[in-house]
């Protein structure tokens, strides 16, 4: 059957099933509407092969024709990113070449050829499924993200092996449904027009999540075994807000995602309008909007979406995709282009959060890990993790102009005064090392620490005078306040990040933190959800800190805001009983002073509710 005529009768096999309704989690803003196209891309394999000596040397030889045609493969996709989103955006598809040359994994290979006569594809295959296993086994949602990098890299080096051709190519106008995609799918898609990306698989921390985010295509993640309920030329709607994804929406379905679409093009339509207005309350209080960023390849966002300057530059996630610590040189390097591409905004860098779900090789098995070695414990206890990272931080602060806002350093799982002392003292030495050695550095880099224990909260006032910030942390703060594990799902319902004592405990922190005359921001996931602005506003907060692209949005709401009506919600909703009759409160003002973001977020049909 022609495919025009199979999708035909795949669309007429559709109008006889009903509308199915899955939420995952939405990791790109947007809404898209359309037909399905469900790709299925090869996962190669090797087969075991033992090799003859005579044997050998060819197949050392194969192995480097297929690496070589891997790189020259990966040096495309980088011009076509450089090309679509700017320079430094293919720091992706960079960290991949560099795979195929990590002496973890080339030397290894040939090792596996050489020593144990063993076949490029499978000794291939044994190696990067060693490490990728490793990473798919950590508790942690974010380090498990990372596998996708060596899958990429295994199925491309196997396909090369065996000949095969690269395949990314799709119907023009549809959404793309699969099990799993790798970020040089999505960036090759893109030229086909592909409206919406949905997977099973995959976090919002993914290199697949993180492209579609620049990219603007609307992705949902996380809906396991979603792929296998539809077929080819399904109806679909995709909403990258919330994670919902429709198939077979019904005629009034589609009609309330089809005018959401419209409201969320006219915003984008001027994005570039509102990334240029200063970020300022309608009566004119400033309150610095910032990025979260976890990768190099972030950082070309930071100016499409008007970040003034990155407010927490996760550096253990340098240090997970590795599986392994990096030398001083090695983070030097990545933190110097971080302060140039923040220039002249700061960049804050939180010190190694390791730990909880967040695990290296040296970690030890506990128990409760959330409430055990992590964090600020773990650094103070090696200081050869710590001071080499201090150290690469203080001389990338150099990087910065002399009239740039200098480079912050913020100091993770802080629950003690004596830890942050402790921490500062190495600082000062540190920077005395550095000093007699004469290597450039700057010295006048802020300290701050999170706000993530309730303890710290509770003694905020005491904390204000050993810092010269605070930065909350609200994933963390909500989850220890409540004593409740967001990653388990038979209590994951009962975190409220809106309940009135984790608001209470915010309020507190920014009163002490004020009275001190030091600033405080909020980079938890509140921070990136416009219908919480208002309130976070409201109750002092002085900067907020997401992802890039919901920045412009969290702007919107910004803009359209007095610093009395902010104050007035923040104190009703101090009052509420619960999370529910907060969330409530902040629809009701959003619909009433932004409707096309109400719509987009939901909050019309909650208060119609």
């Amino acid at each position: 059957m022609p495919l025009p005529e199979l999708h035909d009768a795949a669309d007429a096999a559709a109008q006889t099933r009903g509308e199915i309704v899955v939420d995952g989690i939405g990791v790109s803003p947007g809404v898209a509407v359309g037909p399905v196209y469900l790709y299925a891309g090869g996962a190669y394999q090797a087969d075991p092969q033992e090799l003859g000596e005579d044997e050998i040397e060819a197949e050392a030889e194969r192995f480097e024709r297929a690496i070589a045609r891997s790189e020259r493969e990966l040096g495309k996709i980088r011009l076509i990113a450089r090309q679509k989103l700017g320079d430094g955006s293919a720091g992706i598809f960079d960290a991949q070449a560099l795979i195929l040359r990590d002496s973890q994994f080339y030397d290894r290979v040939h090792d596996f050829i050489r020593k144990r006569r063993m076949g490029a594809g499978w000794a291939t295959q044994e190696v990067l499924d060693e490490h990728r296993q490793r990473l798919l086994a950590s508790d942690s949602p974010l380090l498990r993200d990372r596998a996708g990098d060596f899958f990429d890299v295994q199925n491309r080096v196997l396909r090369n092996l065996q000949h095969g051709r690269a395949v990314s190519r799709i119907d023009k106008n549809r959404i793309v449904i699969a099990k799993n995609l790798t970020a040089a799918d999505v960036l090759l898609f893109s030229r086909h027009g592909v409206l919406g990306v949905v997977l099973d698989h995959g976090g919002p921390t993914s290199h697949v999540s993180i492209m579609a985010r620049a990219l603007g295509v609307p992705t949902s993640v996380s809906l396991h075994g979603l792929a296998a309920q539809v077929n080819p030329g399904d109806e679909v709607i995709v909403d990258g807000f919330s994670g919902r994804v429709i198939v077979n929406p019904t005629d009034e379905t589609r009609e309330a995602y089809t005018e959401k679409q419209a409201r969320f093009a006219n915003l984008e339509a001027t994005r570039d309008e509102v990334v240029a207005e200063p970020s300022e309350t309608a009566d004119g209080h400033h309150v610095s909007l910032q990025a979260n960023v976890e990768f190099p390849q972030e950082f070309p966002l930071l100016h499409t979406f008007g970040a003034e300057g990155v407010g927490l530059f996760r550096t253990e996630m340098l240090f997970l995709t590795q599986g392994r610590a990096l030398d001083e040189e090695q983070q030097f390097e990545v933190y110097r282009d971080a302060v140039a591409a923040a220039a002249p905004h700061a960049v804050t860098f939180r010190l190694l959060d390791l730990g909880g779900d967040k695990v290296l090789p040296m970690a030890r098995r506990e128990a409760n890990p959330f409430l055990g070695w992590r964090g600020l414990r773990i650094l103070l206890d090696k200081p050869e993790i710590l001071r080499p990272q201090i150290r690469a931080i203080l001389r990338a602060a150099a990087a910065s102009g002399e009239t740039d806002a200098p480079a912050r350093l913020l100091l993770p799982m802080v629950s003690s005064l004596d830890e942050v002392r402790l921490t500062r003292a190495a600082i000062r030495e540190v920077i005395a090392e550095l000093e007699e050695a004469g290597v450039e550095h700057r010295s006048d880099i802020q300290v701050g620490i999170m706000v993530e224990v309730p303890a710290v909260a509770l003694m905020a006032d005491r904390f204000a005078r050993v810092s010269d910030f605070f930065s909350i942390g609200t994933n963390d703060l909500t989850q220890f306040t409540l004593a409740v594990d967001r990653g388990n799902d038979l209590v994951a319902g009962r975190y409220r990040e809106l309940h009135p004592a984790v608001l209470g405990l915010i309020a507190q922190t920014v009163e002490a933190a004020h009275a001190r005359g030091i600033p405080v921001s909020v980079c938890g996931e509140m921070a990136a959800d416009p219908r919480i602005t208002p309130l976070l506003v409201g109750l002092g907060v002085d900067s907020l800190s997401a992802s890039p692209a919901y920045l412009s949005l969290v702007k919107r709401v910004l803009r359209a805001l007095t610093m009395d009506e902010a104050r007035d919600l923040a104190t009703r909703a101090l009052r509420q009983p619960d999370a529910d009759a907060v969330g409530r409160l902040l629809d009701y003002w959003l619909v009433c002073h932004n409707r096309d973001l109400a719509a987009l977020l939901g909050a019309d049909d909650a208060v119609r509710r």
